[in-house]
């Protein structure tokens, strides 16, 4: 594979670049949303073949898996369950995505989807969806600033995009992206429900991305 990479280097060095960069992104972040700054160009690389098959070497090697979903406009790294364990996450995080999972899966419903999946709606309506959520054991809420740095950190993995504050509503619109529905699939979604609703008191959750396995 090293030598693909010199190769690339001494024929394309501009791809070369590119590549380097689309790997550094996604180490650093696990996916890319076509929306967000820099994310087009990413893209546009991975739908050339042969830059595509050269990424996907790279991550197969760690053992994830390169999925390109143009229809739903992103891209990203997804573990392969059979080769490497699944990350863990806290349950306040596993929760947050739980509910970004439902959010969005009810307005798909509702058919309030837009172009590529995406679902709009405010942080005060998902915060109040959380706030049920956790109500049904008892469990302590967060308060909204530490619920906002969760999804912050799903902002950061593309999965979800906050906007700027709005004075006159006192709320941030959230634009959820059907990649929630890869990263929280059906098993992890059915897993944490039950935690959820049994109380059961637990430091972290495995994250299931079954789902991404249909890709």
């Amino acid at each position: 594979m090293l030598a693909e990479f010199r190769t690339l280097d001494n024929d394309a060095p501009r791809d070369m670049v590119r590549v380097t960069a689309l790997i550094a992104h996604l180490l650093r972040s696990q996916f890319i949303h076509m929306d967000d700054r820099g994310a087009p160009a990413m893209l546009e690389t991975l739908r050339r073949k042969r830059l595509f098959d050269l990424v996907a070497a790279y991550f197969d090697v760690a053992g994830y898996r390169l999925v390109l979903r143009d229809n739903e406009g992103w891209a990203g790294i997804i573990p392969d369950s059979e080769r490497i364990s699944p990350p863990r996450m806290r349950l306040d995080e596993s929760i947050a995505l739980l509910v970004m999972r439902r959010l969005w899966e009810e307005a798909v419903q509702d058919g309030e989807m837009e172009d590529h999946g995406n679902v709009v709606l405010t942080f005060n309506s998902a915060y109040a969806a959380y706030q049920e959520i956790v109500g049904v054991n008892r469990r302590a809420t967060l308060a909204p600033h530490e619920f906002r740095q969760l999804l912050d950190a799903l902002g950061r993995r593309a999965i979800l995009r906050m906007g700027p504050y709005d004075d006159e509503a006192q709320d941030y619109e959230l634009t959820i992206r059907a990649l929630v529905a890869t990263v929280a699939g059906d098993e992890f979604v059915a897993a944490l429900d039950g935690l959820v609703h049994t109380g059961t008191a637990i430091e972290d959750v495995d994250q299931s991305e079954e789902e991404a396995q249909r890709a």
